[in-house]
């Protein structure tokens, strides 16, 4: 790699749920560009596919394994990771909202009570973990750079996506007052957005029928209505821009990679 290439060099980043999929992609990307990538999971073996794909490309990483719904889990995660390695420069917030054990797209009406607060915690208390674990390190660092990743239904209303729309909703802004309130650390905090990604489709549980149809539901509206695929390395390539120094002048701030499927505000 090209000494241009390494802007990350000697950063220490983590990157939760980057055992598949958006993480794994935002993993490399760090790592291709020369900072040492903790891979946060939970499965330790899926966790180690990563870290060897990563060496071998000739890139630094290491497994932390922690469920991103225990607070607690993460708070030792992010203390193990500072003590091991020294400092927390980078956090990409990720993962939880699209794996296995959460919901998936319900019209209101369709949804219990116990689905409300697991969209919020899939959706955004997973994030707001993962940014208070690191905030301490962070600080004592000297700063840092914070990029969560979320959805476009936060920025735009979306059938079926009431309460995914609303927790991201609910994050968006969270992120802009943290950017002005740690900006006083040197802590830079933004946000990447996404809609339909063509290699990354979702295992969570089922949804309302109306929107889960096989060959006519929810996923393929998406699909028909974006202008441009979007795969797993374009969320990369943009998690990557925020975290690198060319995006110093840039906090509070939500890019949308979406393939043009609609220009949110």
């Amino acid at each position: 790699m090209s000494q241009q290439a390494q802007v990350l060099e000697g950063k220490i980043a983590i990157v939760t749920g980057a055992t598949a999929f958006i993480g794994k992609a935002a993993a490399g990307k760090l790592a291709s560009q020369g900072a040492t990538v903790v891979v946060n999971g939970r499965n330790p073996e899926a966790g180690a596919r990563v870290v060897e794909e990563i060496e071998a490309q000739g890139g630094k990483a290491v497994f932390e394994r922690a469920d991103l719904m225990d607070p607690a889990q993460v708070q030792a995660m992010a203390d193990r990771v500072a003590e091991r390695l020294g400092r927390i420069d980078i956090l990409v917030a990720s993962g939880a909202g699209a794996s296995t054990d959460s919901p998936s797209f319900r019209l209101f009406k369709d949804m219990e009570i116990a689905h409300f607060e697991a969209y919020i915690r899939a959706h955004w208390l997973t994030r707001v973990y993962a940014i208070r674990a690191v905030y301490p390190h962070m600080r004592k660092a000297g700063g840092g750079k914070i990029v969560a990743i979320g959805t476009d239904a936060g920025r735009v209303a979306t059938v079926g996506e009431s309460f995914i729309g609303g927790a991201t909703g609910g994050m968006m802004q969270m992120c802009r007052v943290l950017a002005r309130e740690l900006g006083r650390e040197n802590i830079r905090v933004n946000m990447v957005a996404m809609s339909y990604i063509s290699d990354a489709e979702p295992r969570w549980q089922e949804g309302s029928e109306a929107l889960m149809k096989k060959g006519a539901g929810m996923l393929e509206g998406l699909k028909k209505r974006m202008l441009f695929d979007v795969r797993c390395q374009d969320i990369g390539n943009a998690v990557a821009f925020f975290a690198g120094p060319e995006s110093d002048a840039i906090t509070g701030q939500t890019l949308s990679v979406n393939g043009g499927l609609s220009t949110p505000g």
